[in-house]
């Protein structure tokens, strides 16, 4: 395919997509499922409350610590940032500070105790140094005097540390990761002061039972899973966006259109349930809408639109 017919391709999609959007009432710049990253909190299906609850009653009770494991599309990223964002504004911000750690490629355990030191900096309620110790051990010991500081305010620190899996297949970097977050958990007198809160997917749970079982016995709610769309939770994700795209406001009666329940259906059914695929196969339902349009077949999208175009 030469420049010139990829370029006529583009003008004739968007030329269709822009026609298809305003017959159906969407927002200029605004397409509905196509965006990998929330563009906004609306198009936020309310789901795995429970999981929500239970990690919420073990933060507020010091009870242990959480892992989150399920596999990559499942909705791990949203869910940590639900409680990242709610751990770091309003009344919780009172009772925890929160250590998010990412990007743990190449982390070995002082470079763990660093970061989370980094990341307590901006906690008001300890004194953490400007520097720290070159050795391992005594890094350890600024955590633990850190660690009395908030024990003395009745404070929490939540440890989050995103994708396991990215250190899991090396051995020695893991082990060094799992080492350092051992020895973190376990600071606390009368109760932890740092609550770990790990995301990952099954094969780091797997090697972290293998290289290290001592830690792994100590999660109080250990690879829990997220909840997988159906119907509702599908026809939500429909009506959110559409709103979204089309600048309104998102509320529970708030219709589908021009999605039929048969489209839904046929979106679950090709789905596997997370909210990845989900809104994936919804990008390609509205796509398939666009087509449907241009061809003169009309505006509503039904499962056989979806069979026909998608």
């Amino acid at each position: 395919m030469s420049d010139d017919q990829f370029a006529a391709a583009l003008e004739k999609v968007d030329a269709a997509q822009q026609e298809y959007g305003q017959q159906i009432g969407l927002r200029d710049g605004r397409t509905p499922f196509a965006s990998e990253s929330l563009p906004s909190a609306q198009v936020s299906v309310r789901v795995n409350q429970d999981l929500l609850k239970e990690v919420a009653s073990h933060f507020i009770n010091r009870s242990g610590h959480v892992s989150i494991t399920d596999e990559p599309g499942s909705g791990k990223s949203h869910f940590r940032d639900l409680v990242y964002d709610s751990l770091q504004s309003g009344g919780a911000s009172d009772d925890f500070a929160v250590a998010r750690i990412r990007e743990i490629a190449d982390i070995t355990t002082r470079r763990l105790y660093v970061r989370v030191l980094d990341e307590l900096q901006e906690a008001d309620a300890v004194d953490v140094p400007d520097t720290y110790p070159h050795a391992t051990d005594d890094v350890l010991s600024v955590l633990e005097d850190v660690s009395d500081q908030l024990e003395a305010e009745g404070m929490c620190c939540i440890v989050q540390i995103d994708q396991l899996e990215d250190v899991a297949s090396n051995t020695r970097t893991f082990r060094e990761l799992l080492s350092g977050l051992q020895a973190i958990g376990d600071l606390g007198d009368g109760e932890p002061t740092f609550l770990l809160f790990l995301f990952g997917t099954p094969r780091a749970s797997e090697r972290l039972e293998e290289l290290r079982e001592t830690l792994a016995t100590r999660f109080i709610a250990k690879d829990r899973e997220l909840e997988r769309f159906t119907y509702p939770e599908t026809a939500e994700l429909v009506g959110r966006w559409l709103s979204w795209a089309r600048g309104e406001e998102y509320d529970d009666g708030y219709p589908i259109d021009p999605f039929t329940s048969g489209a839904v259906e046929a979106i679950v059914e090709r789905s596997d349930g997370t909210p990845r695929s989900t809104r994936q196969e919804c990008f390609h339902a509205f796509r398939a809408g666009v087509e449907q349009y241009a061809d003169g077949d009309g505006v509503e999208i039904t499962a056989e639109t979806i069979r026909t175009y998608a």
